[in-house]
């Protein structure tokens, strides 16, 4: 493993360098949980650092700090701050060994356990004088990158502290949670409540650990009504089991922000879904009026989806009548597909279908019925007059006008469904048929 190190620092050219290395890494490195694939040696140690973190990370930023989510942006300034100021001597002499070619991947993992157990102390002592002088809380605050960074440093000092504990409820509970866990009587909802019972003031910590593992986010809201022996809304939040319903919450917040961040129709889509299940299980099951405060966070989530599918509705006629269009192409090029408008296109299909169930969550049943009628018309109409003028096109418009035929069965496709698609594509290949010669002189006469 060494020799294949040492090639991929010389540049080898090997193709199959890489996937080599990360098989032997795995193979010696099953217990971590971490999986650092061709990541350097050099961010091995910090990698190994936030270990017990893992899967309490978030990689998107929630609109308010969440107990025992930690944001995983924060993650770098905090190792730097570690670094520099709280154990800059053993840090160094950690980071020396392991960058060492001939160190083993378990030799950097003792590295790695052996600083979090010295850091802790020195950490604390920092968290504990923050608390205690606002300039120093200020001074701090900066340093890791700001108030929500430094609270991040508190849960992961919480959970470097907890890890021993931590670590066996991880090990008792499986590795995917369903519904059928959160049963009455159940092993997994004993043990969560056994564990939240006796470690009450970390249990953000255990809410996050759990959260990591169900399949479905929503299935936390059951858990909460299972451990609260109630599902209403006022009594679930009385109780010390209500950060278990807040990180479903917290999990609806995420997915608005996912949904209404830059990203692409696949990830807005699941974004929806996710979100929209939630939502559904929130409106049918429980009175979210009972506590006003988590009835407003989820309110808010509401207003900012609603406004996401409301203008990207208001645009997608408009793309979709746009993409109909033969291209013009100068003579000697080929047509181009202006993928941005495409792409625009779809998203505004893709969020009609999902109005469907989702409109009345959304509020946007109006526009939804206005946007589906126009598509209906826009599509069918443009599409049929394509095809039919397709096999009259002259030979050297022909290759734009099949790029607006081909564009206008894909989305007949992601609009009305396969079948309707292969009627179109059969028709495309009957146009495209040569006649015989009598047919031909028929028809021109």
């Amino acid at each position: 493993m060494r020799g294949l190190e040492g090639a991929r620092a010389r540049g080898s050219d090997d193709p199959h360098l890489d996937l080599i290395l990360d098989a032997c890494l795995s193979a010696v490195r099953p217990e971590t949980g971490i999986v650092l694939n061709a990541e350097p040696r050099e961010n091995w140690l910090q990698r190994l650092f936030f270990a017990p973190v893992e899967d309490m990370l978030v990689t998107e930023m929630l609109p308010s700090k969440e107990r025992g989510r930690i944001t995983r942006s924060s993650l770098p300034q905090i190792w730097t701050w570690i670094a520099r100021d709280i154990a800059p001597d053993r840090v160094s002499v950690a980071l020396e060994i392991s960058r060492r070619l001939e160190t083993e991947p378990d030799e950097v993992i003792e590295q790695a356990v052996s600083l979090r157990r010295n850091v802790l102390a020195p950490m604390e002592k920092a968290l504990a004088e923050a608390h205690a002088d606002d300039r120093l809380h200020q001074k701090i605050s900066m340093l890791v990158g700001g108030e929500r960074a430094l609270r991040d440093v508190e849960d992961l000092v919480a959970a470097f502290r907890e890890g021993a504990w931590l670590e066996a409820l991880r090990e008792s509970l499986p590795q995917r949670l369903t519904e059928w866990d959160f049963k009455p009587g159940s092993p997994s909802l004993t043990r969560i409540k056994a564990v939240t019972d006796r470690h009450n003031e970390e249990r953000a910590l255990i809410a996050a650990i759990v959260l990591s593992r169900v399949e479905a986010p929503e299935s936390m809201l059951s858990l909460a009504a299972a451990l609260s022996g109630s599902m209403s809304i006022r009594k679930i939040a009385e109780s010390s089991y209500s950060v278990f319903a807040e990180m479903a919450l917290s999990e609806v917040e995420r997915y608005a922000g996912i949904a209404c961040g830059d990203c692409t129709n696949l990830k807005l889509s699941g974004a929806i879904d996710a979100y929209t299940r939630i939502v559904k299980v929130l409106d049918r099951q429980f009175d979210l009026m009972e506590k006003p405060a988590w009835h407003k966070r989820v309110a808010e989530t509401r207003r900012v989806m609603s406004a996401l599918v409301a203008r990207e509705l208001e645009v997608a006629t408009g793309s979709i009548r746009r993409l109909l269009v033969v291209p013009k192409a100068a003579p000697g090029t080929e047509p181009e597909v202006d993928v941005v408008l495409l792409e625009e296109a779809h998203r505004g299909i893709m969020l009609v279908n999902k109005m469907r169930d989702a409109a009345e969550n959304l509020a946007v049943n109006e526009i939804t019925a206005r946007t589906r009628h126009a598509l209906d018309q826009s599509l069918d109409i443009k599409t049929r007059s394509l095809l039919a003028a397709l096999a009259a096109s002259r030979e050297e418009d022909r290759p734009a006008h099949l790029l607006a035929v081909d564009i206008a069965i894909d989305l007949c496709e992601a609009f009305y469904g396969k079948d309707y698609a292969d009627q179109l594509r059969r028709s495309r290949k009957a146009a495209l048929t040569p006649k015989p010669k009598q047919e031909a002189r028929q028809a021109a006469s």
